[in-house]
């Protein structure tokens, strides 16, 4: 169903959506004047603001001077649209996921300028609109939160107004917007009655920016000049999003009325309850589902009938459960993600690596044989995605390592170079068959480099799995790493898995991944600080990477933004 309704009202509701985005949009002209967000923020914070955060966020914010971090305008993702339907409407299904998929930047599908707002983008949302407004007004005392039959229909239809639209909106309602959408109500019953106008007003709400777009204005802030402060509600939603992936949560909307996210304090003790909250968990599943590619699992071509799509879930699953027990609920330590001797299966996915022990389809944790698995490179979804549909790929997992954990840019091969796969020689191992193919020019010069990583997971087959031979043959994982601040020779994969984790380049890099991930761009010359501050606060907590999360709401680039005024793009 396209839209329940008519064209009459249809064209109603979007000349009161385009009101709505024009009054939004007009707010940059009242910056430093009116607080748009309705919060009331009070005025900078004062000298001891600081006190008692290891993160240092005052203290970072002055040290970086008065460059302004960009701040672009971000979408709510497809992923964060299911969640936030989840929590304002209580929605177990996933509409969203039919939406036109996100472009990836820099490797994740939340960066602003992947979120094109194309004709199909704005049909599908009013489309999910439609549907959800007809199904949560099914039983309309429930949704509204009072009997109109008791109340007054009006009565009735202007609380439900401000108290679902500031939710939806994730900020209060200014005096304006209340009018506005009182008013659309009174047209809509007018013409449709009582109940179609509760749903044109769901409707509209859910296509409104202000529900779509994560809006931020600023206020101005002493502490750096030509930047804006996000006020308290800002500062919510935008915490929320970043460490639940949904809108804010009761303590966190009432901690913006109260103006309480105004000081970096405020926002770290906010930060640490939602990233050990259950709700947590979803931003680091979605971080390195999405960094490690794993929503390919599903679909992977393998030769093999043993790999499944069920079996592809379920190692999705197992890597996402592994980072997430050891970032949020074990000791945090990137040495511990790249080195540990278990993982997390059920019985299903232990007979497929070949293991025993679990018994049930719940995933527990499994001890494992040290001299073949370490830590996340070892796990079969990762060893897959990174292979070819009947043999292993040392060059994607090469670049893996390179690309993903060193950021060390590869530049493509040239474009009259041949890369189709050696014929299968029983009587070569394919390191021995690659190594040939990539000894001359001009290959040479990257394989060098490319080559020696992916060598050291020559013992993970097609599949993922580990095999102690190949077809017969000894398999040699030795190799010397190259242009890396670890520069060593290694015997194995386990062996390179520990260099890395003793990395400062792998730190860096990992602080960039999750700088793009958490702020939706890519970083800038007005970033070196913050970058800086993530960087130091990642090597002085051992690289605990619960406290590089932490400090990413600690930095400029996440308590401020550039101010349009000032000629900045906004």
């Amino acid at each position: 169903m396209r839209s329940f309704l008519q064209p009459t009202a249809r064209r109603a509701l979007h000349w009161l959506l385009l009101g709505v985005l024009g009054s939004t949009l007009g707010c940059t002209a009242t910056i430093g004047g009116e607080d748009p967000s309705g919060s009331g923020s009070s005025g900078p914070p004062g000298p001891g603001d600081n006190a008692g955060n290891a993160n240092g966020g005052a203290t970072l914010v002055q040290n970086c001077g008065s460059s302004a971090p960009e701040a672009p305008m971000r979408r709510l993702t497809r992923w964060e649209y299911n969640n936030t339907l989840h929590d304002l409407l209580g929605v177990t299904d996933r509409p969203a996921d039919g939406f036109p998929a996100e472009a990836a930047q820099f490797g994740f599908d939340n960066n602003a300028q992947g979120a094109v707002l194309s004709p199909l983008v704005v049909e599908s949302y009013e489309s999910a609109a439609s549907s959800l407004a007809l199904r949560v007004t099914q039983n309309l005392p429930g949704l509204l939160g009072c009997d109109p039959a008791v109340t007054g229909e009006d009565a009735c239809a202007s609380s439900f107004v401000g108290t679902f639209a500031k939710r939806a909106f994730r900020r209060p309602l200014r005096a304006a917007e209340q009018t506005r959408f009182e008013a659309f109500y009174q047209t809509s019953k007018a013409a449709y009655g009582f109940a179609d106008a509760i749903r044109m007003l769901v409707q509209a709400v859910l296509q409104s920016p202000n529900f779509l777009y994560r809006l931020e204005m600023g206020v101005e802030d002493a502490a750096l000049p030509g930047a804006l402060r996000l006020s308290s509600a800002e500062m919510a939603s935008r915490l929320s999003y970043l460490f639940t992936g949904s809108m804010p949560d009761v303590e966190l909307l009432g901690a913006a009325e109260g103006d309480l996210l105004s000081k970096p304090t405020q926002i770290l003790a906010q930060a640490q309850r939602l990233l050990e909250s259950e709700a947590g968990g979803r931003m680091v599943k979605n971080f390195v589902r999405q960094w490690a590619v794993l929503n390919e699992l599903r679909d992977l071509d393998k030769v093999d009938a043993k790999f499944t799509p069920e079996v592809g879930d379920l190692l999705e699953l197992e890597t996402e459960t592994f980072v997430d027990q050891i970032v949020r609920k074990g000791d945090g330590k990137l040495s511990t993600l790249m080195t540990a001797p278990y993982s997390f299966m059920n019985q299903e996915l232990a007979a497929f690596y070949g293991l025993s022990g679990p018994t049930s389809a719940e995933l527990v944790r499994v001890e494992l044989d040290p001299t073949r698995y370490a830590g996340i490179l070892s796990q079969a979804g990762l060893m897959a995605n990174l292979a070819h549909p009947s043999q292993p790929s040392a060059v994607r997992r090469g670049k893996f390592v390179l690309e993903k954990l060193l950021c060390i840019a590869l530049p493509p091969p040239p474009n009259d170079v041949d890369t189709t796969l050696p014929k299968p020689d029983p009587t070569a191992t394919a390191r021995a068959q690659l190594t040939q193919k990539t000894s001359v020019q001009p290959c040479l010069g990257c394989h060098t480099i490319l080559n020696p990583p992916g060598f050291a997971f020559e013992h993970f087959d097609e599949l993922g799995r580990y095999r102690a031979d190949e077809h017969g043959l000894a398999i040699d994982s030795s190799g010397v790493l190259t242009g890396t601040d670890v520069d060593r020779p290694f015997a194995s994969h386990v062996e390179l898995s520990s260099a890395l984790s003793e990395s400062a380049q792998v730190r860096s890099c990992l602080a960039l991944n999750w700088f793009r991930y958490a702020y939706g761009r890519d970083r800038s010359d007005a970033d070196a600080c913050s970058l800086q501050g993530l960087e130091s606060a990642f090597t002085e907590s051992g690289g605990n990477v619960k406290s590089l999360l932490l400090a990413l709401t600690q930095t400029p680039a996440f308590l401020y933004r550039n101010d349009p005024s000032q000629g900045g793009a906004p």
